[in-house]
């Protein structure tokens, strides 16, 4: 059957022949075994972020960025109206630096500087915008400065568009469509897209009970505690959580990703189980991560010394 909305085969069979071959292309590595072998950021995919306040979903999200940028050679377009365009800009160096910027020699500053420069585009912050804008600054951007990454932080930054809600569109049905259009970006363009999420309110609430080691701290939300409801975590590609237990007298300085979803699991990537997250330990100045004590971006190994 020919139409114009009708797959043709000739579309499907060179996938189909790489999947019996046992032929599917691996997705790009972060460079860390402890991350790949959960999380990749794939080609054109939907990503989901959430966590609770004040866990260090952006600081998390962009040392991923870096670390994917190092071994892959990633450009990333950032919209974080949270954030000054300066400090993101500063948090990367420093992560590449693997020290405060102030002790970074001069020549170390502007080769890092370069290198932000050539891998990063960050869309003004202070600009208000729906969702559907911003999908078409990312449009036009693309075609002046491709990129292979974006991220939105945080999606709830956003405004309506106003003349949808309230004229036979609820704000669930408003918020379905921005996430299909976010995907529909994803595929076109082939650009893996981070949404940052907040939880609701009530996840605050939830606390590791019985004999947990975490007992009467604050849990891990899940997905079904995303703000706005399932149809984020139903839409998107993968699906992880950010967590830091900020109360705990020694292991604030551990945040933990939780992957909760991989949509395809042949490219890379699989769910941690429910208590075993990618765990990553703060580096002296909060400027960077280490596990096992080697720091991620510089190699070095770091045993000692307060993240702050």
């Amino acid at each position: 059957m020919i139409h114009k909305h009708i797959i043709q085969s000739n579309k499907t069979l060179r996938y189909l022949e790489r999947a019996r071959e046992g032929k599917i292309a691996e997705a790009s590595r972060f460079g860390v075994g402890e991350i790949d072998d959960h999380l990749r950021f794939k080609k054109g995919n939907f990503v989901v972020v959430t966590g609770h306040a004040n866990v260090g979903k952006t600081h998390t999200m962009t040392y991923l960025q870096l670390l994917h940028t190092l071994e892959n050679g990633t450009r990333w377009l950032i919209y974080s109206s949270e954030n000054e365009v300066q400090s993101l800009q500063r948090k990367i160096i420093e992560f590449l630096a693997g020290k405060p910027i102030n002790q970074i020699d001069e020549q170390t500053f502007w080769r890092h500087h370069a290198f932000v420069e050539g891998h990063w585009a960050f869309i003004d912050s202070e600009l208000i915008v729906n969702a559907f804008e911003l999908l078409d600054i990312a449009r036009e951007i693309y075609d002046a400065w491709e990129f292979q990454g974006m991220m939105i932080d945080p999606y709830n930054s956003l405004t309506i568009k106003k003349e949808d809600v309230g004229k036979g569109i609820s704000t669930h049905e408003y918020h379905y469509e921005v996430t299909s259009h976010i995907r529909k970006f994803c595929k076109e363009y082939g650009v893996t897209t981070i949404v940052n999420t907040h939880p609701a309110t009530q996840a605050l609430r939830q606390v590791h009970r019985g004999s947990h080691e975490y007992v009467n701290h604050t849990m891990p939300p899940m997905a079904s505690d995303v703000e706005g409801g399932g149809k984020f975590v139903n839409r998107s590609d993968e699906f992880f959580v950010i967590h830091r237990y900020t109360q705990h007298s020694q292991d604030w300085i551990f945040t933990d990703i939780h992957v909760r979803k991989v949509k395809e699991l042949e490219s890379g990537g699989r769910p941690t189980p429910l208590d075993l997250p990618i765990r990553m330990e703060s580096t002296n100045g909060n400027c960077g991560f280490r596990i096992n004590g080697i720091n991620l971006v510089t190699k070095e190994r770091q045993l000692d010394g307060s993240p702050f």
